[in-house]
């Protein structure tokens, strides 16, 4: 073996390593990311991750207008509550600060969700906290909402800044 490819090896193995070789959700490999881990003490073990299809093509999208049809599509289809006011108390997230990809961090009665799709996300995705923002096995995380930034910050979702 050349010495080049005993580093591609080694870090090959190590990459695997890092993303847990375990069995993943087929939503979450279909996505080209991680599933939500399950580590001990991260709280990222009350994180879901699903694929799911918007009401429109989501290609190219460019505003949040179509990011909140979808959210208030989804949140009909799955009788979440409230279901008005989506747009309001929506809040915006870049997906890759490069290029801020539009999503929207959506609070619910249910729980807390963010719908993304683009840039590294190779299939719109629905990553929730179904829990509710007082759930006492949240308080240690900060509830549900602080729980969901934590984890979307390790897929490259991030709050819109405002310059």
């Amino acid at each position: 073996m050349t010495r080049v490819s005993v580093r591609a090896a080694v870090v090959l193995a190590s990459v695997l390593l890092l993303a847990g070789c375990a069995g993943t959700p087929a939503t979450a490999h279909r996505s080209g990311l991680p599933p939500s881990p399950a580590a001990s003490g991260t709280g990222f073990e009350f994180v879901t991750l699903v694929a799911d299809d918007p009401p429109k093509a989501v290609d190219g999208w460019t505003t949040r207008d179509p990011v909140v049809e979808w959210a208030e599509q989804y949140c009909e289809r799955e009788g979440l509550t409230p279901c008005t006011d989506v747009a309001g108390r929506a809040v915006d997230m870049c997906i890759e600060r490069r290029d801020c990809h539009p999503a929207l961090l959506v609070p619910f009665d249910q729980g807390t969700a963010a719908f993304v799709s683009g840039g590294n996300f190779v299939h719109p995705m629905i990553i929730a906290v179904w829990r509710a923002e007082s759930d006492p096995a949240l308080a240690q995380y900060g509830g549900a909402r602080e729980l969901l930034e934590s984890y979307l910050v390790t897929v490259e979702v991030f709050p819109t800044f405002t310059r």
